[in-house]
């Protein structure tokens, strides 16, 4: 994995980058052990978080960006979740690799989610972070395009932020132009994926038959997404909740906790 740059932008580091499917994939690696490929939400890109480091103090990490993107460039024919399953699988197969751990956060989560309905035989673990795709009744995750800047740390961190980490596209002020263009390109690439279709009905029916070893993690203040929702994957694919301290962005503000939960789960299917 390449030093961190003098960007402006907190544990930015340069990508690793493979072509694709004619599509060239940044990415970053790091860590010895089992697999493990991470989906990112709708940020949180560009990035060697300290999540990230954590994991791979116990996995192989191998953490993609989407089209759309961090520094991943979208094709026209990316429209949809299903395109990026499909290319992530290439990217499997192009880095070698038959069977791993999958693991997401918000949007990310959803995406895992759908890699292992549409993957089951390439998937030996599913860990989903405050997942997106749901569908609970009176209970709706909230609408991240249309947050006002100014509820930022309220709703994502519950009133207690990490410096220099900034959730949404925010206005330019908050880390600089250059940080401002690349959460607003962030978010731009989500609007793609999630626009029309705040959730999948289907999973409903696709979840109980996974039949993987699943973890979910939750944010005990999360405002972004119910705690309604990590119950209900929880219950589809036969498993429980494992709260963490904070709000939606847990993994930022509990990295250590966060990391430790996915690999002693990781190493326990492992040792299976």
């Amino acid at each position: 994995m390449s030093d961190v740059l003098d960007a402006g932008v907190r544990w930015r580091t340069e990508p690793d980058r493979i072509e694709v499917d004619g599509v060239p994939i940044a990415y970053r690696r790091d860590g010895t052990g089992d697999p493990v490929l991470f989906f990112h939400g709708h940020w949180l890109t560009r990035c060697w978080s300290p999540l990230h480091a954590g994991i791979a103090e116990g996995a192989d990490l191998i953490a993609p960006e989407a089209p759309g993107f961090g520094d991943t460039p979208c094709p026209s024919w990316v429209t949809g979740r299903d395109d990026v399953v499909l290319l992530y699988r290439s990217l499997l197969d192009a880095l070698g690799l038959d069977r791993v751990h999958v693991a997401g956060y918000g949007l990310g989560g959803w995406l895992a989610a759908d890699f292992a309905v549409f993957n089951p035989h390439r998937v030996r673990s599913l860990a989903l972070l405050a997942p997106y795709g749901l569908r609970v009744p009176g209970r709706p995750i909230a609408d991240v395009f249309i947050m006002n800047p100014a509820d930022y740390d309220d709703m994502y961190y519950g009133g207690d932020p990490v410096d220099g980490v900034v959730p949404g596209p925010g206005t330019p002020a908050q880390g600089g132009p250059e940080g401002f263009a690349a959460r607003y390109g962030d978010m731009g690439a989500a609007a793609r994926l999630i626009w029309d279709f705040r959730y999948d009905l289907k999973l409903e029916h696709r979840l109980p038959a996974l039949g993987v070893p699943a973890l979910v993690v939750a944010g005990d203040g999360d405002r972004i997404v119910p705690a309604e929702h990590p119950a209900r994957w929880a219950e589809l694919l036969g498993t429980g909740v494992r709260t963490v301290p904070g709000g939606h962005a847990f993994p930022v503000q509990r990295p250590a906790e966060t990391a430790a939960l996915i690999t002693a789960f990781v190493s326990g299917v492992s040792d299976a």
